[in-house]
């Protein structure tokens, strides 16, 4: 047992960092990628969905092991467990919620003829939601810099102690 919780341990930071990178790789590069090559925007709204759906169970899984992680010690930082519970919120919240209600929104409006007034409030929607889910992400990101950024403070201070 003393075993997996070292392990745990050691894999917050990587897994932190691969969780941050993997956001900016999809946000950045993969998804806006997808839009400037495929004209048909419904179809590349359908695949950007499909990545965002995908990708947000490996954010409940980096965050799930995080909080394993971060939980593993005897001396536990209440700062990092309630960060690692944030972050699992977040991801579930992008799961169950944001992304399926994007979805939805996105469904709808191509379900109806863009000159139906219905339309232009649907759009008007899948945008406030969009921006949200942004905001969301940036916010996302910001916290797991500053995460890797404690993490790695810990694991220093954690390291001197060992050699003292």
């Amino acid at each position: 047992m003393k075993t997996i919780k070292s392990i745990l341990l050691e894999l917050i930071l990587p897994f932190i960092l691969c969780w941050f990178f993997m956001s900016v790789l999809v946000d950045i590069v993969a998804i806006p990628t997808v839009f400037k090559n495929i004209s048909n925007l419904q179809e590349a709204g359908k695949i950007g969905m499909t990545v965002f759906g995908r990708f947000n169970c490996f954010e409940i899984f980096f965050a799930v092991f995080i909080l394993l992680g971060v939980l593993s010690p005897r001396k536990k930082s209440k700062l990092m467990i309630s960060i690692s519970i944030a972050l699992l919120l977040l991801s579930l919240f992008y799961t169950f919620y944001m992304t399926p209600l994007i979805a939805e929104t996105t469904i709808k409006m191509h379900q109806i003829a863009i000159t139906d007034p219905q339309y232009e409030i649907l759009q008007k929607q899948h945008n406030c939601f969009h921006t949200l889910y942004r905001y969301f992400d940036t916010a996302k990101l910001l916290v797991l810099l500053a995460f890797a950024a404690m993490v790695t403070r810990f694991n220093i201070k954690r390291i001197h102690k060992e050699c003292i």
